[in-house]
């Protein structure tokens, strides 16, 4: 048997000093210890945000998400047109239906093999003449079955890009009509007298300031932007009467701006029943052929990351005088509209 003999020496001090340095720092090496396990994953969360973030800009600036519900076949896609039109040429998140937007998601309704027919859900008093007319282009083109749905308002260019669709519903509330083009000039001279400033414009010809704010319209500019107005009206009544089948004289005596309710929309053969939107949705289905229920598609656009730190930098950054001159610009920038507007007296 062997024997070990554990002799114990004195430690030189120099080791005795580091020990009890060693000890001292336990509980700051405990301490750190504990908040980097708490702050490394609080970290690595933050980091795959951030990631996800970005990824659904992408996504989001890309192309537009798809919700579904009701049955498991084929669908209808259901496409709104809610608020003012505006026009664009890609989709963007602004409020209102923005031209680019809506057509995105006819493009995408049109791409998808199982969407059969289409429902044009409209709330809209109309707006610019070129949005309208790049929805109505889309909408046209279509091949599949399109319905439209009106709502509360579907007025003017809310019309417009109705006239298209192969069946057009309204409720007997909705307002429709105000058929033609509206040009709105504001005159703010009396004003601008009134508070001492005078406009002094240098132009290269006579009529380069037309319509602007600052002084009365002349005969020549009146007759000028009359030609305009004429030139977009003709064109209004033209897709109603393609598009609706009716006499061309019938169609001018009933377009002369005025608002009719949906129930005299349809003794004037401007809708071709009155329904809500389940009843436009059933209606699509048998044009599409879809038997049972059908499956309901609708398309969202999620602001990008883009959008949103743009949209905050513009709001961070626009002063009170810079906000002023967009509405000084807004205002002496006449734009033709197929809108429903209420102005008004002198």
């Amino acid at each position: 048997m062997i024997e070990e003999t554990i002799t114990s020496e004195p430690l030189p001090p120099a080791v005795i000093h580091l020990k009890r340095e060693g000890h001292g720092r336990l509980p700051a090496w405990i301490l750190l210890s504990v908040s980097l396990g708490f702050l490394l994953p609080v970290c690595a969360c933050g980091i795959l945000m951030m990631v996800g973030v970005f990824s659904l800009g992408a996504v989001a600036s890309a192309a537009p998400s798809t919700t579904s519900s009701g049955g498991s076949g084929d669908a209808v896609a259901i496409i709104r047109v809610e608020g003012a039109i505006t026009h664009s040429d890609e989709p963007d998140v602004a409020v209102g239906a923005v031209s680019g937007t809506v057509m995105a998601d006819l493009r995408a309704a049109a791409a998808d093999e199982t969407v059969k027919a289409i429902v044009l859900r409209v709330d809209s008093p109309g707006g610019t003449v070129t949005g309208s007319a790049q929805i109505y282009e889309a909408v046209a083109a279509l091949e599949k079955p399109v319905v439209v749905s009106m709502s509360g308002v579907a007025a003017s260019g809310g019309y417009y890009i109705s006239a298209p669709a192969d069946y057009i519903f309204a409720r007997a509330d909705t307002t429709t009509g105000s058929l033609g083009v509206v040009l709105t000039l504001y005159n703010t001279q009396a004003l601008m007298e009134k508070v001492g400033v005078e406009v002094t414009s240098i132009t290269s010809g006579p009529h380069k300031t037309i319509g602007n704010p600052w002084e009365n319209l002349t005969p020549d500019q009146q007759a000028i932007l009359q030609t305009t107005v004429d030139e977009s009206y003709d064109e209004f009544i033209r897709v109603i009467v393609d598009g609706r089948g009716l006499p061309e004289a019938d169609v001018r005596a009933m377009a002369d701006g005025r608002i009719y309710s949906g129930r005299q929309a349809l003794a004037l053969g401007l809708v071709d029943e009155l329904g809500d939107l389940q009843a436009a949705i059933a209606k699509a289905a048998a044009l599409g052929g879809i038997s049972g229920e059908p499956r309901i598609v609708e398309y969202e656009h999620l602001p990008g990351l883009e959008d949103l730190f743009s949209g905050l930098s513009a709001r961070l950054n626009t002063s009170e005088a810079e906000q002023a001159m967009a509405l000084i610009s807004d205002l002496t920038s006449p734009r033709l509209e197929y809108r429903y507007v209420i102005s008004g007296g002198e």
